[in-house]
């Protein structure tokens, strides 16, 4: 039995079909899944939390203004990190991008901290362009989040 606060938790942050990543560790796509029910065989799904952790992984993994039915969805981020120059700047690119794409869910009611955790402001080679992305937010209902977004690995 859920309580008041878990129904408005839930009502808050939202609920959507679960969508894992088609091979674990490589976001090449993402995939529905179905689970067996006492009533048959139906799609998986997520809520809260889980839910706004995985709206957010879809965004930042999909190129700014390529979903034809809603152009602002999506991360910018792609392009500073294909495009090349300084690479100061573009940690700083990357990071605003982060940024614009937690600021446009409804459900993020103020992000604390944006973390890209590479390790160094080197140049990276060729072919490799990776960035750890960890973030720090409180949500509507007032949980404090501190979650890895995963790798911004284009290319592979």
């Amino acid at each position: 039995m859920t309580t008041q606060a878990e129904t408005l938790r839930r009502q808050l942050l939202g609920w959507a079909p679960a969508c894992e990543l088609i091979e674990p560790g490589v976001d090449l796509g993402r995939d529905l899944v179905l689970e067996d029910r006492p009533s048959g065989r139906d799609l998986a799904l997520v809520d809260k939390i889980d839910c706004l952790g995985q709206s957010l992984a879809i965004a930042l993994t999909t190129l700014l203004g390529s979903d034809l039915f809603n152009t602002e969805f999506g991360f910018d981020g792609l392009n500073a990190l294909t495009e090349g120059g300084s690479p100061v700047m573009t940690r700083e690119r990357v990071r605003v991008a982060v940024v614009n794409v937690l600021r446009k869910d409804p459900r993020v009611r103020g992000i604390l901290d944006v973390k890209l955790e590479d390790g160094r402001l080197d140049p990276v080679p060729a072919g490799s362009r990776v960035l750890d992305v960890r973030v720090s937010f409180e949500t509507v209902t007032g949980d404090p989040v501190t979650t890895d977004l995963g790798r911004v690995v284009p290319g592979v």
